[in-house]
């Protein structure tokens, strides 16, 4: 993610503010590996050797091609097309000359190429939701049974921003990313793999069974945990990319991680307990949605999300290459290395606990903890030592807001706002005498404060660039919820701000 000179207006009050171009032609480039993915599975499908002889030890392969793969098969072809005609009209838009001084045709321009790329983005990745929204159709009951559990995680991750938190659209994005587009593309990748692996490894006579088998049950999990955690570590990607201001470092990319991890983790609960494996729903539900629901897809994708957030305040291209690459890898291992281990100790689980309910009441959560528990230590420890470098980051700049004088930080709010502690309570007193209202207002007025000084930190690393909003309209913004009058002196020209954006 590198640093652009392309011209952004932030938006006061921490709203979504969307990034510049060059952040939107990047995701657009992400967009393109998972069409190229696609591409690829499809073209191993159609090259793959048509099997003479079926047993049992493959009818996991042979499933019949589900009716919303059938409808994605048509999608994703519609989509390149849509895009490829949105990609010649945003060539033509950009190749025509806009007359010099016209600030009319320019705005035009503007807004028709950001119309154009944002539309090029949605033709490329609109198409993968139609597994997850058939899933979630077809079984709306099992969503609903899955949909408090895991927004009650969501919300645990959100609090784990215990300093200046994210904009919650933001996280929701995530999780919808995750759901919908990851869980999507996971969903049709793994379909490809099934119908065109056992070709490979097991066709004509299959003479030696045994040697084809044990590498496709070992290939297939390999190939599902690159695409899931490509499908995943993209959206963390393409989010940070079209909405830079928000992300701190390893604390953001950490959380944001986690969100995506829990919006794939929901849909693939729900194609588990409608398609593959109904007959042990409270097994699945127990797993998936209470034992291992901050394990597993959350700890793979957080760690993916650590090294893209790593990533933002690194200067080097090639240190920001090895932080996305280590996290990528990381979460790839981690997924592998989960599903191989846990298919072995699920076949041993019966034997190790001769009563059924003690297996599940304690079998699994020992055997989330073999597989999944060292990442999931492994996140935790990551966004520990993020929230210990944030915190003292914040008090630098707290003290130094404080000090300058102009009201929008006092040296009493700053003990205040370091403590995540004593604002809950805050807050939890201010909810009883004031309501909603008042909480909401109090949670502006903190989150105001801190994102001043969390911006003004960033302002003095090494990798600051034109993403950082403006100093003084963050103190603007401060001071309005404050009630204290704002120092117009403090406010930049219209020169000035466009100097520095």
């Amino acid at each position: 993610m590198t640093a652009t000179s392309a011209t952004v207006s932030p938006v006061p009050g921490g709203g979504l503010s969307p990034g510049p171009r060059h952040g939107v032609t990047n995701a657009i480039a992400l967009a393109l590996v998972l069409s190229a993915a696609y591409a690829a599975g499809q073209i191993l499908f159609w090259s793959s050797p048509e099997l003479t002889s079926r047993t049992r030890l493959v009818a996991f392969f042979l499933v019949p091609e589900p009716t919303p793969f059938r409808v994605t098969r048509i999608l994703v072809p519609v989509g390149w097309g849509v895009a490829a005609v949105l990609g010649l009209a945003l060539l033509l838009i950009r190749s025509g000359s806009t007359p010099q001084g016209n600030r009319a045709a320019g705005a035009w321009a503007d807004r028709a190429v950001r119309a154009c790329q944002y539309g090029i983005l949605g033709c490329l990745l609109l198409p993968f939701t139609a597994m997850p929204l058939a899933d979630m159709g077809s079984g709306l009951p099992n969503l609903l049974l899955c949909l408090p559990t895991t927004l009650a995680a969501l919300l645990l991750v959100h609090r784990l921003q215990l300093y200046r938190r994210m904009p919650g659209g933001l996280l929701l994005a995530g999780f919808g990313w995750g759901a919908l587009v990851g869980g999507g593309f996971g969903l049709v990748m793994i379909t490809w793999f099934q119908r065109s692996m056992p070709g490979y490894f097991i066709f004509g006579s299959w003479t030696s069974p045994k040697d084809g088998v044990r590498e496709l049950y070992t290939l297939f999990p390999l190939g599902t945990a690159v695409v899931t955690e490509l499908g995943k570590a993209a959206g963390v990607a393409v989010l940070c990319l079209l909405f830079r201001r928000h992300i701190d470092g390893l604390v953001s990319g950490v959380v944001l991680g986690a969100a995506v991890g829990l919006g794939f983790n929901l849909t693939e609960t729900i194609h588990y307990l409608d398609h593959i494996n109904p007959a042990h729903h409270p097994t699945q539900f127990w797993d998936r949605q209470v034992v291992g629901l901050m394990t597993a897809h959350v700890a793979f994708t957080a760690l993916a999300g650590a090294g893209i957030g790593a990533a933002r305040w690194l200067p080097v291209r090639s240190d920001r290459m090895v932080a996305v690459g280590g996290g990528l890898l990381a979460a790839v291992g981690g997924h592998f290395e989960t599903d191989v281990l846990l298919m072995w100790l699920d076949g041993r689980r019966a034997d190790w606990y001769a009563n059924e309910m003690l297996g599940l009441l304690i079998g699994i959560p020992v055997m989330v903890i073999i597989t999944s528990g060292v990442f999931v230590a492994l996140y935790v420890l990551i966004l520990r030592r993020g929230l210990k470098a944030q915190a003292t980051g914040v008090a630098r700049a707290l003290s130094a807001e404080a000090a300058s004088g102009h009201r929008a930080v006092t040296e009493p709010e700053i003990g205040l706002l370091l403590s995540p502690r004593r604002r809950l309570l805050l807050e939890l007193r201010v909810w009883r005498r004031d309501g909603t209202a008042g909480l909401r207002l109090l949670l502006r007025f903190q989150q105001a404060q801190l994102d001043l000084a969390v911006q003004r930190w960033h302002r003095e690393r090494p990798g600051a660039d034109s993403f950082i909003p403006l100093e003084a309209e963050l103190r603007a913004k401060v001071l309005e919820l404050k009630g204290a009058p704002v120092i117009s002196s403090t406010t930049p020209s219209p020169s000035a701000r466009e100097a520095t954006s």
